[in-house]
């Protein structure tokens, strides 16, 4: 048994140093921040002492036909990811709408507000 105790804190302390490289890249390092940065209501928000960390904004433009359509989901995880950039869990969708862009063949723009949301709420 203390061999294998030994053998096991052996392997660990060789291994703490170790990186992994994925060619995800920053599909995946992109995907794991809308995870971490969770959307509220402006309701819900006021029920913590959340920390204001700015105002996030996104776009989406299709320019070509063959080209996706743009989807609010995909704008709000946009704004998922700039809200991790601030150092932020939470965000706030205020608004999102439709503009007219001679560029674009249809385009979606989102904002919103990001904030550092502790992880119990202050009010009920």
């Amino acid at each position: 048994m203390k061999i294998f105790i030994i053998i096991f804190t052996v392997l660990v302390s060789a291994c703490s140093g170790m990186t992994f490289n994925t060619n995800l890249g920053p599909y995946a390092k992109n995907r794991v921040k809308t995870v971490i940065v969770e959307e509220y209501s402006p309701v819900e928000i006021s029920k913590y002492d959340a920390i204001t960390l700015g105002i996030v904004e996104a776009s989406y433009c299709q320019e070509r036909i063959d080209e996706p359509k743009p989807s609010k989901r995909a704008v709000v995880n946009d704004l998922k990811v700039r809200t991790h950039s601030l150092g932020g869990n939470g965000v706030v969708v205020e608004a999102c709408g439709t503009a007219a862009n001679g560029a674009c063949t249809q385009y979606l723009e989102c904002r919103g507000v990001a904030y550092s949301v502790p992880q119990r709420q202050s009010r009920p």
